[in-house]
């Protein structure tokens, strides 16, 4: 069972508990105007908005619950909305089992804290003995060096949160930057908001084809369902709980196509307790020398972007990925195991996604001993075509209309091991009762399998972080612990390699990453 330190940063749950948070959004101005709009038209929102990703403890807890049929809500999109959560929290009808068990305990936690209105403060710090060059779901440090905080205010149906960042000598120039910062209002059963806030979209915990947190947050305006309580429609009915978010962001001026819009939707459900699936789409739309117009829009959005907009010599309407996820479980008396995998398709053939990358695994919850644990096999092979096609190297996450590809200030905004990859992990976590947390993952990573760089991307603006030269195979461990004290929150982790990893930053510069990377990271929270 869950039990927390009594500690000035993480003490007991109850009415004096201050647990942790994090976060940035830099946003243009037609976003500024729209967050003004959200102060006059929000409505009344019972809790906290959302969970953001980057807390394997949390993830775990919901996806036991979930499996365990306590949450009767999908949990493979993140940010994942709290008014779920507090629902099941608030039904007695929920099984003594899931009362019992340490993932309520700390769910319970958090949404305490989360959802209770008034100001609330993060600040952090973090170090690195140099730019992580791989990232999972628990997060950690993007540059060597950082520090900031988040001021949050939380008011019925309206949730701001203010956060500023300075890292010494980052890669991309930005060394102020204001990733985490929001503004969103409930309208009914809908959250509409702006910000740049980290997502992690399928069931993946190592990666994603479409959406991880390995890149920096974009900046963008969302809407998405706050309650996925099902639809009382004879047709619809079927689905049982659903969600669905879209996304406009605005893309960096530093790429071969300056200014890009990023659009995105996920849609996913549970038609039976046991099943979760999901349905994701992406596009690069617009920007320098781009058609803006609503019939590029329009063929964007029904899947015609290959043929040009304007000419027979004019770009494509937009660069897209799709696909879709599911994730099956099977919960025995003491031990949760599931199945999951993802496609997502890189190009598109008769409007429909085509040209797969696929991702698959196994996983087990289990509960035994002073803690709960969650292990998992995860295999990923992210060269385009790996099913049901031929294999098309150099063609995942890159487009020939828009350079750069599917990144975001140098960093890929899905995998973390880059394209034409085939990665294979065993990942372990254990979460004590007393609020530790240790993690390993050990990966056999085949990167770059072709060997060669893609033509298109051989442009101003198209560096992405990790792009070998060459085939580079290499054994990889993982490991974290965290735990907290009375001064707040710390975080040891590290990469270690068997061998370098030597990588293309553009045409003309390369860059050797060394065998190990170790990172810390402090944070501490409050109500004030």
């Amino acid at each position: 069972m869950y039990e927390p330190p009594h500690s000035a940063g993480f003490p007991a749950p109850g009415p004096s508990a201050r647990p942790w948070r994090k976060g940035f959004v830099r946003t243009y101005a037609p976003a500024l105007w729209l967050g003004c709009l959200l102060v006059l038209i929000a409505g009344p929102a019972p809790a906290r908005p959302w969970i953001e990703p980057d807390d394997a403890r949390m993830r775990h807890s919901l996806q036991w619950l979930a499996d365990r049929g306590c949450l009767r809500a999908p949990v493979t999109t993140w940010p994942m909305m709290w008014a779920d959560v507090s629902a099941m929290l608030r039904d007695d009808s929920v099984s003594p089992e899931c009362r019992r068990s340490q993932a309520w305990r700390y769910v319970r936690f958090e949404h305490d804290f989360q959802t209770r209105q008034g100001y609330r403060l993060r600040v952090h710090a973090s170090g690195a003995s140099h730019e992580p060059l791989f990232r999972d779901f628990s997060g950690g440090p993007r540059e060597e060096a950082g520090a900031g905080a988040r001021l949050e205010w939380l008011a019925d149906g309206l949730a701001v949160g203010l956060a500023t960042e300075y890292v010494h000598d980052p890669r991309d120039e930005d060394s102020v930057r204001r990733d985490g910062s929001y503004i969103a209002g409930a309208l009914g059963n809908w959250m509409l908001g702006v910000g740049a806030l980290d997502r992690w979209w399928g069931p993946g915990w190592h990666s994603s084809d479409i959406f991880s947190d390995n890149a920096r947050p974009v900046p963008a305006v969302w809407l998405n369902r706050r309650s996925s309580r099902p639809l009382d429609w004879p047709v619809a009915r079927w689905l049982g709980p659903w969600s669905l978010t879209i996304l406009a962001g605005q893309l960096e001026s530093e790429r071969a196509v300056a200014d890009a819009k990023l659009l995105g939707a996920r849609f996913n459900f549970r038609p039976v307790p046991s099943l979760e699936v999901g349905m994701s789409r992406v596009a690069h739309w617009g920007g320098e020398d781009r058609p803006e117009t609503l019939r590029s829009l329009r063929k964007c959005a029904i899947g015609d972007s290959n043929d040009p907009v304007d000419g027979e010599d004019g770009p494509g309407a937009c660069s897209q990925l799709a696909g879709f996820d599911l994730r099956w479980s099977l919960p025995a008396e003491q031990v949760t195991p599931a199945v999951y995998a993802q496609a997502i398709g890189e190009d598109e053939a008769g409007m429909l996604p085509s040209k797969y990358m696929a991702l698959a695994g196994f996983e087990l919850a289990t509960a035994t001993g002073a803690g709960e644990q969650r292990w998992f096999v995860e295999y990923t092979d992210n060269i385009a075509g790996t099913w049901p096609s031929e294999q098309r190297p150099n063609v995942a996450f890159e487009n020939s209309g828009y350079q750069t590809g599917h990144r975001f200030r140098g960093r890929n905004l899905a995998s973390t091991f880059e394209s034409d990859a085939r990665v294979v992990s065993l990942g372990h976590s254990t979460f004590l009762s007393d609020g530790r947390e240790l993690g390993i993952i050990l990966t056999h990573a085949a990167l770059n399998r072709d060997g060669t760089l893609p033509t298109s991307r051989r442009e101003e603006g198209g560096a992405p972080v990790l792009d070998p030269a060459d085939l580079q195979r290499r054994n990889i461990a993982f490991i974290r612990y965290r735990q907290p004290y009375s001064w707040g929150r710390v975080s040891l982790a590290g990469w270690f390699m068997d061998r370098e990893v030597e990588s293309r930053i553009d045409e003309k510069e390369s860059r050797t990453w060394p065998r190990a990377t170790i990172m810390a990271t402090w944070e501490y929270r409050l109500e004030l």
